[in-house]
């Protein structure tokens, strides 16, 4: 580490300084412009009030995070940009620690699906359905990742579509999860 005085580090602009002499509890760290104190002191100090208060800090944040939906939804979806295979690691964990949930999820989509299909579709309709379906699977099989996607969401916040065969297309399995459930 460069040795580099107080004074020489806020006429650069830094934040921390570094002399290589230990502080008064034998860190030899470096140290902060603003208090003059070492990096690791802070450090050990902020670890020790954290133990102390991390269930009033997690208490603080889950209030934040209440609050400031659209914030954390942004934060989240920017993270997600910027960090797409961690993302898709991220989600593959999750669904492997939560069987329930994802089986509760597809629950749920059978169900809507059920709800929004009238009983008034004729056979011609159950038969294009299966069309529809019978091809995703063979560009599947081929070794394309493709999904079966509703152009108008079953279960959209601003319209929900029904489970007919005019309301599906086959479309590759990234811009189906990049919809999300969005009628655009």
């Amino acid at each position: 580490m460069k040795i580099i005085s107080r004074s020489e580090a806020i006429a650069q602009g830094l934040p921390r300084y570094f002399t290589n002499t230990p502080c008064k509890h034998g860190h030899v760290a470096e140290r902060q412009v603003t208090n003059y104190g070492c990096c690791v002191c802070a450090d050990n100090a902020f670890k020790k009030w954290y133990a102390d208060h991390s269930a009033d800090h997690l208490k603080h944040v889950n209030n934040w995070r209440k609050k400031n939906p659209d914030k954390v939804s942004a934060i989240r979806t920017k993270w997600s940009e910027s960090n797409p295979e961690k993302a898709r690691q991220s989600s593959k964990n999750w669904k492997q620690s939560n069987p329930n949930k994802v089986a509760e999820s597809a629950s749920r989509h059978r169900a809507a699906k059920d709800l929004r299909m009238p009983n008034w579709l004729t056979p011609a309709d159950r038969l294009e359905f299966d069309t529809v379906y019978a091809y995703c699977a063979a560009l599947r099989s081929a070794g394309l990742d493709y999904h079966v996607d509703h152009i108008v969401p079953l279960r959209g916040k601003s319209v929900s579509g029904l489970h007919v065969p005019w309301n599906l297309q086959v479309i590759p399995a990234v811009e189906n999860m990049s919809k999300g459930n969005r009628f655009q």
